[in-house]
């Protein structure tokens, strides 16, 4: 007989949610989606002359065009977004590794212990920093979390991510000076850090480095010119609405295609969409599993729904 754990089952896009993840789509791109009636308008109202009409022949090879720009644009997109979720993957594996070799190298004293504490509890303000200086926002809850880490290391509010890298050297330092580690145990844990200061310049790197804006602005112009023909060519096909309801699904179709490869492209969203990574989710299982019950009194609903998550 198979019993269900307590682990929780792994994050997935349930059917109900088809509808979720649509409207967040219909919502981001409303403007796009004003344009596209306001063109149809004009298209089934025959205010845009016949002659506008190309050949069905460039219609089919603007259609090519299209997909390809498109699709390549996309697997870009979702290769930025996987790549970031892989350096995130990196950060949580790395801060477990902080915290274990900060037990296996530090003395079992009462001194060794209230330095794990603090180096631990500094590796959590880290991810902390992290995550709202890719996303330049934060939930109230999250930050008074990371108010209470910097108050406890003494370290000041206004302290950059930056500064928090050099005060982990600093400490190591100062280990390896008094004694409480030797030089192999500093080794072991500037690489960890090392891994990890890596790992940030990526996320950075992704944040700050968007796709060209050359690549961006001619597919929407290429998309466009082609979804403009598409319905001339629909609408003057048999000149039922009918027809030109038909365009107009297929123009939606590539104009959601398109923008979801712009939506995805920026993984790092604070507005939790399914279109961004779950930033937050993330820092609160390191939280967890580096500060146990120091983290239990966060209010912020740790979501595992890939819809939902934060």
């Amino acid at each position: 007989m198979i019993e269900s754990g307590s682990y929780g089952d792994p994050p997935r896009t349930r059917r109900k949610d088809y509808s979720h993840v649509l409207l967040q789509l219909l919502s981001r791109m409303r403007y796009d989606l004003l344009l596209l009636l306001v063109v149809t308008g004009l298209v089934m109202g025959g205010l845009i002359p016949r002659g506008w009409v190309e050949s069905d022949e460039i219609v089919r090879i603007l259609g090519i065009a299209v997909s390809i720009f498109i699709g390549f644009r996309n697997t870009q997109a979702i290769s930025r977004w996987w790549e970031a979720r892989k350096l995130w993957g990196t950060m949580v594996n790395q801060s477990r590794n902080w915290a274990d070799s900060l037990a296996a190298y530090l003395p079992v004293s009462p001194q060794g212990r209230r330095w794990t504490t603090r180096l631990v509890r500094l590796q959590v303000a880290i991810v902390w920093q992290l995550n709202f200086q890719l996303r330049n926002s934060w939930h109230r809850d999250l930050r008074s979390l990371q108010t209470e880490l910097l108050q406890a290391l003494r370290l000041p509010d206004t302290t950059n991510l930056r500064q928090l890298g050099m005060q982990r050297g600093l400490w190591l330092q100062h280990l390896h000076a008094e004694g409480l580690i030797d030089g192999w145990g500093r080794h072991q844990l500037v690489e960890v850090g090392n891994a990890c200061t890596d790992a940030i310049g990526g996320l950075e790197r992704i944040r700050n480095t968007p796709l060209p804006a050359s690549y961006d602005v001619f597919v929407r112009i290429i998309n466009w010119v082609f979804g403009i023909q598409l319905l001339l060519s629909f609408h003057y096909q048999d000149g039922g609405r009918f027809s030109s309801f038909n365009g107009f699904m297929i123009m939606l179709c590539f104009l959601m295609a398109e923008r979801i490869g712009a939506y995805v492209e920026g993984p790092f969203d604070a507005d939790g969409s399914s279109f961004s990574l779950p930033l937050n989710s993330i820092c609160l299982s390191i939280s967890r599993d580096l500060l146990e019950s120091e983290a239990d009194h966060v209010l912020h609903l740790q979501s595992q729904d890939p819809v939902r998550w934060t």
